[in-house]
């Protein structure tokens, strides 16, 4: 049994939005200072060589599933959709509640309503009145499904890191290629050297602006996932054995403090217990 995804908007995070203006920007600006115009480093080809290239060696390594998930995973970049771990311990102990209230019935419609992926399966589960012993086997194959999943964009653009710089290398030396062409007219050749080496420029800048920075915040994002979905599991597996409420909530809160109920504590955590 699959899990829905997260639904729901995210939080911008302003700081990666900031980094990735910056970064472009100071190459730009330091081009500027140096007297080098800015319309030097537009070059359609070396773009078409390296952009192009990179894509095609990816489409060659991955999948379709992990080329889509690293399309999906770019907004992780700018947005955070993991919720807050004590909201998500509060729904939980909620839910908890109406389970020992009002039975299994009203759970249903509550599960139907979630907005947390894994959580919603735990509590299709629980509804459904599966067995501990298939419960546990379910949860635990989601949850690793979901390690891979939250990862497989990272993957992409890892490689993609790798590859930009080469095939950079391959267009500075396609573009000395066809300067070494021109060597009858000298006026040509430092126009045209210049201009080969933009491909470098574009493989090393893309990589380490760009494809190595992504896959670290994408798996920033991923381990903190994994920290809640292991908060969800043990919740479920108790919520299933009939834990009350005040027990479930100590139980799941064990570890964690209020200051580490934001994001960046919550993958300080999950750094941690990974």
């Amino acid at each position: 049994m699959s899990s829905k995804a997260n639904v729901g908007p995210g939080k911008i995070d302003l700081v990666s939005v900031l980094g990735i203006l910056a970064g472009p920007g100071s190459i730009l600006f330091g081009q500027w200072l140096e007297g080098g115009e800015l319309s030097s480093l537009l070059q359609k080809s070396a773009a078409l060589i390296v952009l192009g290239a990179t894509i095609a060696a990816c489409m060659l390594s991955f999948s379709p599933k992990y080329l889509m998930a690293a399309l999906r995973d770019m907004r992780k970049v700018i947005s955070e959709d993991a919720p807050d771990p004590f909201d998500l311990i509060d729904r939980m102990v909620h839910y908890a509640t109406i389970l020992k209230r009002e039975g299994l019935v009203p759970l249903q419609r509550y599960a139907k309503q979630e907005r947390y992926g894994m959580l919603a399966t735990g509590l299709n589960l629980i509804v459904s009145n599966v067995s501990p012993e298939a419960m546990a086997t379910i949860m635990e194959r989601t949850f690793h499904e979901r390690i891979e999943h939250n990862n497989a964009g990272a993957e992409v653009f890892d490689a993609a890191g790798g590859y930009l710089p080469t095939f950079g290398i391959l267009g500075a030396v396609l573009g000395l290629i066809h300067t070494m062409q021109q060597l009858n007219d000298p006026s040509k050749v430092g126009v045209g050297i210049a201009t080969a080496f933009v491909a470098t420029v574009y493989g090393v800048g893309t990589a380490n602006l760009i494809a190595y920075p992504v896959a670290k915040k994408i798996r920033s994002r991923a381990r903190v996932e994994k920290q809640l979905d292991k908060i969800v599991v043990t919740g479920v597996k108790a919520m299933r054995e009939g834990m009350g409420a005040i027990a479930l909530r100590q139980l799941l809160s064990e570890g964690l403090t209020p200051a580490s109920g934001t994001h960046a504590k919550t993958e300080e955590a999950a750094k941690a217990a990974a």
